[in-house]
């Protein structure tokens, strides 16, 4: 059978209903960026596969949901040795901030962090996922540019979070270098002002998690200590693996705690607001 082709306006029909900030000049950027390839017809129109609009639809969701840099979502899909497309199995997993996606096993998002954990000699970390234990990976370091593209908030306001001690980035020279939760709090904090919160009211949220960090620190020390006590008893290392996976799944569960406190505590002393409304 003849193979569909869609134009650049169908396309555009097909992906606005999940991605509605999607536009025609974004396509043919992304195509200019070298990330799809569509066929042209000979009067030069584009045309596109249903592959290629998968791929772009790949593409997209990178962006919104993980905030990827388009130099970063270009690396995963040419080390893809398929077609490099997001599947039906790969699910959201709400514990992650914004939704982050968490790739299928034949994803290439994770096959590569597969790669890396496998050839890079790190100490064992707590996986809170599964309860066990694993390779610790290399934390992905972004540079200024990949911060204010991935997170979309201005330079200006980049700084202001710096000087406020929302992040602390790994200084290597004078170049700046971010973490995956320093992404993940440029980018709620600039959502927040994209609603007018100015940037001084964020305070606010920073003292809260850190009195809330306070509260946890002696129970996880608590079992922490008794890691020291296995080790100073000449415990095995298995009971010493064990209490670090307990300290590290104590202070993920009071993490999600008090989440969910916090939410519920929200809800509560707005039911006055949302009766007006």
């Amino acid at each position: 059978m003849p193979e569909n082709f869609y134009s650049i306006g169908e396309v555009l029909a097909v992906l606005s209903e999940e991605f509605p900030d999607v536009t025609i000049s974004k396509i043919r950027f992304l195509e200019s960026q070298g990330l799809i390839n569509p066929e042209r017809t000979s009067a030069g129109y584009r045309k596109f596969t249903k592959s290629e609009v998968d791929r772009l639809r790949f593409i997209l969701r990178e962006q919104k949901d993980n905030f990827l840099p388009l130099r970063v979502i270009r690396d995963r899909l040419e080390g893809e040795t398929s077609d490099g497309l997001l599947r039906p199995e790969d699910v959201t997993d709400p514990s992650m901030p914004r939704g982050i996606r968490v790739p299928s096993t034949g994803h290439p998002t994770h096959r590569l962090a597969s790669q890396r954990v496998g050839s890079e000699q790190g100490a064992p970390v707590h996986d809170g996922s599964s309860g066990k234990r694993g390779t610790r990976k290399r934390p992905e370091r972004l540079t200024r540019d990949d911060m204010l593209e991935a997170t979309g908030v201005t330079s200006e306001m980049l700084a202001t979070l710096e000087k406020m001690k929302f992040v602390r980035p790994l200084m290597v020279g004078s170049e700046p270098y971010y973490d995956e939760t320093d992404r993940d709090i440029v980018h709620l904090a600039g959502r927040l002002a994209s609603f007018g919160i100015d940037s001084r009211l964020l305070m606010a949220w920073r003292l809260s998690a850190e009195r809330e960090a306070d509260v946890f620190e002696p129970l996880v020390r608590a079992v922490m200590s008794r890691r020291g006590a296995d080790i100073a008893g000449n415990a095995g290392p298995r009971a010493t693996t064990s209490t670090q996976d307990d300290a590290l799944k104590l202070l993920d569960d009071l993490i999600v705690l008090g989440e969910e406190l916090r939410t519920a505590l929200l809800r509560n002393v707005t039911k006055g607001l949302r009766n007006e409304a």
